[in-house]
């Protein structure tokens, strides 16, 4: 399939749409607005993925078998691990065709995800630190990476399956990373069905989770991915990783934009963006986790929630149902008791943990 003609953003234009994407997906939780009643119970919407149009049919990749690598999670039902609760899910469908996530969240949960890769020479790297720190996160990739047959596209196709077999989420970032409002319809068509019809032949599936590059979106995009069956995740923890050069000026800008949110919105928790095509971002994740870890330490001390580094975005997720395709899900509240268990097992982990940083 040929894409359209479509006019460009010049460097200049891209630059400055993606620092008002940063501000932008910030500001999602400001449209935030409880729904009476509204359940907040992951689920698979079978209306909706019976009616989706599919991608083309193509050859599709074998079955990607994912990976056992962790003890069995405590804070998984039934003592699954992570990589055994994600299998069977790794393209996101039970939490199709849901409302808009902004991140939002008064909980202490955090969801880390990151976009525009894979990317040989960093997502190797990022995958064995998410390893290390037990945790999973969604990745947003741009099709034209893992689309094609030479060397670097075919070993970026290996490297996105192998985020599978982690047991991470993949999600879709348009084929070429273009600014949505600024496509024509046949623009925006090839955008996401290409895309569909790349994960196809990689993942043998299509993605179900969606973000716009740059975080950029109007209504007309909205309609266009909403009838193909998608929930778009946005993000309200913006790290400014594509604005510096250094792993400790991204941990910089996650803590200040953390504690803005914190102190003027409520916000103790939410969805945090991170780029895994760059090195210092990388660097960063570890850094970031490591000082949730280290907080923790100082919360478990004064008897406050702790930080929950949780697996994907059910969590924050609502079906849209007969909502309207722009209406953003509520901020994500766990019933009481969901919240306790969670929490117990959490302070359990974490006081073998802290002891164990005090001793060194």
């Amino acid at each position: 399939m040929r894409p359209p003609t479509t006019p460009r953003a010049g460097w200049l234009s891209r630059w400055v749409l993606c620092a008002a994407a940063l501000a932008g997906g910030a500001a999602m939780a400001h449209a935030t607005r409880t729904i009476p009643g509204q359940a907040r119970v992951p689920q698979r919407v079978a209306q909706v993925r019976a009616t989706a149009p599919a991608a083309a049919a193509l050859p599709r990749a074998a079955p990607i078998e994912v990976v056992a690598a962790f003890p069995p999670d405590p804070l998984h039902e039934g003592g699954r691990t992570r990589d055994a609760a994600r299998a069977g899910d790794p393209l996101g469908e039970r939490t199709a065709a849901g409302l808009t996530i902004g991140g939002a969240t008064p909980h202490r949960l955090i969801l880390f995800t990151f976009d525009d890769g894979p990317e040989r020479s960093t997502t190797p790297k990022l995958l064995d630190r998410l390893d290390a720190a037990g945790a999973r996160a969604v990745f947003f990739m741009a099709g034209h990476r893992i689309r094609g047959e030479n060397r670097r596209q075919r070993e970026q196709q290996e490297i996105a399956r192998d985020v599978v077999r982690r047991g991470h989420v993949v999600a879709s970032h348009t084929v070429d990373h273009l600014p949505l409002p600024t496509l024509g319809s046949e623009s925006l068509r090839f955008q996401i069905e290409e895309n569909e019809r790349i994960f196809e032949e990689v993942f043998g599936a299509r993605p179900w989770l969606f973000r716009p590059p740059f975080g950029m979106h109007a209504r007309r995009n909205d309609e266009f991915v909403a009838g193909r069956g998608y929930t778009i995740v946005m993000w309200n923890l913006g790290t400014g990783d594509f604005q510096v050069r250094s792993a400790a000026d991204v941990l910089e800008t996650w803590r200040r934009v953390f504690e803005r949110r914190e102190r003027d919105e409520g916000e103790r928790g939410g969805i945090i963006l991170l780029h895994d095509t760059h090195a210092w971002s990388v660097e960063a994740f570890t850094l970031i986790h490591d000082d949730l870890m280290a907080r923790n330490c100082a919360l478990l001390a004064a008897g406050d929630e702790l930080f929950d580094v949780v697996d994907d975005v059910s969590l924050f997720y609502v079906p849209r149902g007969s909502a309207d395709v722009g209406e953003v899900a509520p901020p994500a509240v766990l019933p009481p008791e969901v919240l306790a268990e969670r929490q117990a097992r959490l302070r359990e982990s974490a006081r073998t943990r802290c002891r164990s940083d005090a001793a060194r």
